[in-house]
């Protein structure tokens, strides 16, 4: 059943052309909101042009000016803020557009909030923010990022009234991702019957559905419209499933009936690489992934 929202609510989703923004947007409206997307991307972008179908797009220039327009203009009830640069490993010139997307970009959209005086936000974290199962160990620069827009955000949680949930979601999975990550490159893999360059199979994953990546912000917005959360709470969205990388691949030959052959071994780990499970922190409240792993692979 659909969550019990007033048809008055109105979301402003930040990377809404991304892959869970649009399917947040998608359920939003499905839902009886009224969405407002805040997009980068040309009007030609088939993404943005999906999007335009249901909900309203709004080109930001990169300058604050721009996003006070938009916030001003679309009044929302909540702003659920997705959009990021994710580097795995990054180079010199990766330092400016994790700085500017993950920093500069949310911190202008809290001050365009308090301009217009929205209170609610949802924001996206990362798992990846909690190298060797740590309160807090940033796995790379981007998880560093995130962490220090959530300081950010924690002022103005406290000085500007701002009402805040932050998620830290393990990596997202699904049907149309077209991002550069494991589970898209094994489905690649599978149609070209290519053989992988793997890592050891003992590497620790967390895969999260992105309907149940989805649902977890629908439920976030639930808690500051009904005033559950005044202040900043952060919530871990991650699988009951953990699986080491070679479990992974057998699962997706049952599931998916399609054996992927893997040379085990080949590839280094990168630096700081996620060894451990990561079991920090209070899952959401009223939340729990209802996809399993072998569901969400067979509807690859």
């Amino acid at each position: 059943m659909a969550a019990a929202f007033s048809v008055a609510e109105r979301a402003l989703i930040t990377g809404a052309a991304g892959f869970v923004g649009s399917r947040l947007a998608r359920k939003l409206a499905d839902e009886g909101w009224e969405v407002h997307g805040v997009v980068r991307r040309p009007p030609g972008d088939s993404a943005v042009r999906e999007l335009c179908t249901f909900a309203s797009a709004h080109y930001h220039d990169g300058a604050i000016e721009s996003l006070m327009r938009i916030v001003a203009q679309s009044r929302p009830t909540v702003v659920f803020h997705l959009a990021a640069c994710f580097v795995a490993d990054h180079r010199p010139a990766d330092v400016a557009p994790l700085i500017n997307d993950n920093i500069l970009f949310g911190t202008q959209l809290l001050e365009a909030m308090r301009a217009a005086g929205v209170e609610r936000i949802v924001n996206a974290g990362s798992a990846w923010q909690h190298y060797k199962n740590a309160e807090y160990s940033p796995v790379g620069l981007y998880a560093a990022t995130k962490k220090a827009f959530a300081d950010i955000l924690q002022y103005y949680v406290e000085a500007h009234a701002v009402q805040a949930i932050t998620l830290e979601l393990s990596d997202t999975y699904g049907p149309g991702d077209a991002r550069r990550k494991l589970i898209p490159i094994m489905l690649d893999a599978e149609k070209s019957a290519r053989e992988m360059s793997m890592v050891s199979g003992d590497l620790p994953l967390n895969f999260v559905h992105v309907d149940d990546a989805v649902s977890a912000f629908v439920i976030a917005a639930r808690r500051l419209l009904s005033s559950e959360t005044n202040s900043h709470d952060v919530f871990a969205v991650r699988s009951n499933e953990p699986v080491a990388v070679k479990e992974l691949f057998a699962i997706w030959q049952k599931a998916r009936g399609a054996p992927l052959d893997a040379r085990w071994g080949e590839r280094p780990y990168r630096e700081r690489e996620v060894l451990d499970q990561w079991t920090q922190g209070t899952v959401l409240p009223g939340w729990q992934p209802r996809v399993s792993l072998s569901e969400g692979l067979r509807g690859l």
